[in-house]
């Protein structure tokens, strides 16, 4: 023990040095400049990968040729994948399709044309031939499946089998290799289905043509969040796909929305940079003289070319921020008066409780009104409670809901909760 200690100690430096590009400033002979783990680790990472091994399996599971996937930290994504559909996925697909219903009827009293849910399909679903063998998803119905066949399918736009015909005949691969999200390549057609279904409710917008979204080349690539999680981002390398779009594109402007301050446009892009204010984007090229309220998250970041060449000005927001702030979605729309509301979310969100509680739980026709008093509470956790067709069943003598709620306006000094039991009783 105390020689292997000897022998890490007198190689940690050679790494740093070889390995460690100091920040323009540090100190030459500090501690943490030479003896610093993380080189080792990027090492032992690097040769791990190359057998099959993730120094962090939780995170990322490693399947064939070299490709890399999400594991169960978030969202409970592998599991999910591996697991049948139940009837429990049924119920939350049906409460999911009544949702979009009351969310459409919500936004169309307030002047928005069309409403539409994109489900950006996960690495999994289109490339199940790359996860190892017993990471495969089962033949029967998944979850995502039986959910969405029960939803509503004139708002529920389902991208999973278009890419997967796509992914047969396509010339490059339609995700990165080393990360989660699909590529520009993967989200133009996802683009061009979300095209057609808003199609019959804005019969007058011009859309990308075909020719925009032909693919022009590949360009190198390093990272990803996948690789990032393995320690290995400057050492993996792919290629991305660089689109016709790109040459119709001018001059867009994000700002923070309401404000006039600029925000760095590499930094909007980077679908790893977790944004958690509503951006304004403006583009001077654009097709359509229109107002676009979009609810996304890291997804939507490979649709932002086609997305802006479309529109004119385009309000982005992460979908799980819409009640922050006591309500932050309903003042967007009475302040952008957008024209179209899309929602994009991926596949593994679907069955969070933070994406639940927004999509089962619509602002009420009065949202909104009365002075701002009346707030919708974000529903985080249960604990003993199962959904009930439109309210909730305790399932055990220590039922618990827990809630986040808005932060109270001024001058406010409590909370009002009303609850009324199945058989009337407050």
């Amino acid at each position: 023990m105390l020689l292997a200690t000897l022998l890490g100690l007198a190689v940690l430096p050679l790494l740093n040095g070889w390995l460690v590009t100091p920040p323009p400033g540090a100190a030459c002979c500090s501690v943490e400049r030479w003896f610093s783990s993380e080189p080792l680790l990027r090492v032992a990472s690097a040769v791990l990968h190359r057998v099959g091994i993730s120094v962090a399996p939780r995170q990322v599971v490693i399947g064939r040729d070299g490709w890399l996937y999400l594991g169960d930290d978030q969202a409970v994504s592998l599991s999910t994948h591996r697991r049948a559909g139940q009837a429990s996925d049924i119920r939350m697909g049906t409460s999911y399709g009544e949702g979009a219903r009351r969310w459409d009827a919500f936004l169309r009293s307030r002047g928005v044309k069309a409403f539409r849910i994109l489900v950006a399909a996960d690495k999994e679903s289109v490339y199940p031939g790359h996860l190892p063998q017993w990471a495969s998803p089962p033949a029967v119905p998944g979850v995502a499946d039986t959910l969405l066949a029960h939803a509503d399918a004139d708002l529920f736009v389902d991208t999973r089998a278009l890419l997967r015909r796509a992914a047969a005949t396509s010339p490059s691969p339609l995700f990165y290799r080393h990360d989660t999200h699909w590529n520009t390549l993967g989200a133009s057609h996802a683009f061009d289905a979300l095209a057609r279904s808003l199609s019959a409710d804005l019969p007058d917008v011009v859309w990308p043509s075909a020719e925009e979204r032909r693919l022009l080349g590949l360009r190198s690539r390093t990272g990803g969040d996948l690789a990032d999680f393995l320690r290995l981002e400057t050492w993996l390398t792919e290629t991305e796909p660089v689109l016709a779009v790109s040459e119709k594109l001018g001059a867009r402007v994000h700002r923070r929305y309401a404000s006039s301050d600029q925000l760095d446009p590499a930094r909007v892009a980077d679908s790893r940079v977790a944004l958690t204010f509503p951006i304004q984007t403006q583009h001077d090229r654009a097709l359509n003289a229109r107002r676009v309220l979009w609810l996304t998250d890291s997804f939507g970041r490979g649709m932002d070319d086609l997305m802006h060449r479309t529109f004119a000005e385009v309000v982005s927001l992460h979908w799980r921020d819409v009640h922050k702030d006591g309500g932050q979605l309903i003042r967007l729309i009475e302040e952008v008066r957008p024209e179209v509301v899309v929602v994009t979310v991926v596949e593994r969100a679907l069955t969070t409780p933070t994406f639940a509680g927004i999509l089962q739980y619509p602002p009420g026709p009065d949202a909104g009104e009365a002075g701002g008093v009346s707030h919708t509470a974000e529903l985080v956790e249960m604990s003993g409670v199962e959904r009930h067709g439109e309210g909730f069943r305790a399932t055990s003598g220590a039922a618990s809901m827990i809630f986040r709620l808005p932060r109270p306006a001024a001058g406010v000094g409590g909370v009002s909760l009303h609850l009324v039991c199945a058989d009337g009783a407050a």
